[in-house]
């Protein structure tokens, strides 16, 4: 599991379905790169999101071990 933390730095309105949704462009310090995200815009009011808000971003990579087992066998 990975555990970055960041600070919103624009919304902005995505030139389709602009009533619907709105990009989040997050700057993570720790690796010196901005995440951009499109989320619906109810979502983002719920959660009262807005520039410079602080948030974490929790990353859990999950795999299915029979799937690549069975990749890892597949005759070649």
């Amino acid at each position: 599991m990975i555990l970055l933390e960041g600070e919103i730095t624009e919304v902005n309105t995505p030139p389709n379905k602009a009533d619907q949704f709105r990009e989040l462009t997050i700057w993570i310090a720790e690796t010196g790169e901005h995440l951009e995200l499109t989320c619906n815009i109810q979502d983002i009011k719920s959660a009262g999101l807005e520039e410079g808000n602080k948030v974490s971003i929790k990353i859990e990579k999950k795999f299915d071990i029979d799937s690549l087992t069975r990749d890892l066998l597949k005759p070649q």
